[in-house]
């Protein structure tokens, strides 16, 4: 008698563990595109080195993302994690007034060219690194090119700009980008 309930308990268990996994199973939903470019973003960061001269820098990385980007949302999900040499990811809103202070900047189609135009106005080697969303047009200005093609995210990078920003690119993340000159 004592083997049967012993038994019935160990099965109700499995059932009961079988069932779970199961849910979990249909719980998982595929991962939106804004969150996925919002994860490259941060994944980017890891692989850029920024003049050493920048004192804007300090402990801290300042993502300023455009007002009309998708990627508002998730990007905030990165506030306050820790990225390379252990900088603390901050999110702002981007205003041009304060565009020295961004060292990330998330440029759309609406802002790139006012963006662009501030950013010409820094000094060479001005160590902002700029992402562009969605882009329609092709910017040799733009650091990195974020875009969706046959359902992927693919990137693009124009050593040329990230250079003219002070910027190293880590050669595997170059590796993996398509390279824009």
């Amino acid at each position: 008698m004592y083997n049967a309930i012993h038994l019935g308990k160990i099965l109700w268990f499995g059932l009961c563990l079988l069932g779970g996994l199961v849910g979990l199973a249909h719980a998982t939903n595929p991962v939106e595109e804004p969150d996925l470019k919002a994860a490259y973003i941060f994944n980017f960061i890891q692989f850029i080195e920024w003049p050493d001269n920048d004192s804007a820098m300090g402990s801290e990385l300042t993502v300023c993302v455009s007002p009309f980007s998708p990627l508002k949302r998730p990007l905030t999900a990165l506030e306050g994690k820790q990225a390379a040499k252990g900088r603390t990811v901050r999110i702002r809103l981007l205003e041009m007034a304060s565009l020295r202070d961004c060292r990330v900047l998330i440029l759309q189609n609406a802002d790139v060219e006012q963006a662009l135009r501030a950013l010409r106005t820094l000094s060479q080697g001005h160590g902002v690194l700029t992402v562009s969303d969605e882009l329609t047009f092709v910017n040799p200005e733009i650091v990195i090119a974020l875009t969706q093609q046959e359902g992927r995210i693919v990137f693009g990078i124009s050593p040329d700009a990230a250079a003219k920003a002070g910027l190293t690119i880590s050669s595997r993340l170059l590796r993996l980008a398509k390279v824009n000159r």
